[in-house]
Formats: structure tokens, C-alpha cells, sequence
């Protein structure tokens, strides 16, 4: 989708993005603050499904932000963490949505693959499996 937007329709500025974001240290930072904000997400869908915190009708940007959005639930077929996790899920879609847009209009389409927190895992989990080959997936 970036490559696209970015690249075929000329939204990107196609400027390298700086070393700092390519560093181990941002991209295992960005990867230990999405697994954080991740798990806290967890943690209240638990509460909700457990009984303990009621339904929260909001969607967060970087699991901070509230979006200005009015959002409504009016069903009572589904348990309340069921929808609890799908505002959570849409949450954290919408911000790498969001981060991966910003980053590719500051520099090249798909810059927000040096950082994006899957491709990490992937990468390092790639890395441990084949320590003794010189080539990665």
C-alpha cells in the first residue's frame, strides 16, 4: 500500500531515512514499546471480559491518544471483550497505519519496513534460527 501511495502517486519526498531509525537500538525500542502498549491492551480486554472494568468505546492512537471519534456500541449479542478487543485490534491497525503514512511521506515509500515492529521480530527471529549461515530471510 505504501509503495503505491508513496511511489506510484508521488506522495513520498523518496528521501533515505535517517541512521538513527535504522539503528538496532530504535528499532528493539519501538519493538519493546509496541509489545508493551500490546499487552496493556491485553490486559484490559482481560478486565473486561473478567468483569472486572466495563467496556471502553474508545480508539487510541499509539495506545495514547484518544481519536475524536465517536464510536457506539449498541449490541448485547457479543460479550463486552470481544468488543473490547476489537477496538484494541483497530487501534493498533489504525496506528501503524498512521506511523507507516508518516513515514512515507517524510522518506521513501516503504521506510516504515526498517522499523515496523513484525519485520523486526521476523528478522531477529530469522537471525537466531540460521546463526551459522551468512544470509538472512
Amino acid at each position: 500500500m505504501f509503495q503505491l501511495i508513496g511511489g506510484k502517486f508521488g506522495l513520498s519526498r523518496k528521501k533515505d531515512i535517517p541512521k538513527w531509525m535504522k539503528s538496532k537500538w530504535f528499532k528493539y525500542g519501538f519493538l519493546i514499546f509496541f509489545f508493551a502498549m500490546f499487552f496493556q491492551m491485553l490486559w484490559v480486554i482481560y478486565l473486561v471480559f473478567a468483569g472486572v472494568k466495563e467496556l471502553q468505546q474508545v480508539v487510541t492512537l499509539i495506545w495514547t491518544f484518544k481519536v475524536p471519534w465517536k464510536w457506539a456500541y449498541y449490541g448485547d449479542f457479543l460479550h463486552p471483550g470481544v468488543s473490547q478487543f476489537a477496538f484494541g485490534f483497530y487501534s493498533v491497525m489504525l496506528t501503524a497505519t498512521i506511523l507507516g503514512l508518516v513515514t512515507m511521506i517524510l522518506f521513501k515509500p516503504r521506510s516504515w519496513c526498517v522499523y515496523c515492529p513484525m519485520g523486526t521480530m521476523t528478522h531477529t527471529i530469522c537471525k537466531i534460527k540460521n546463526k551459522n549461515k551468512t544470509l538472512c530471510c
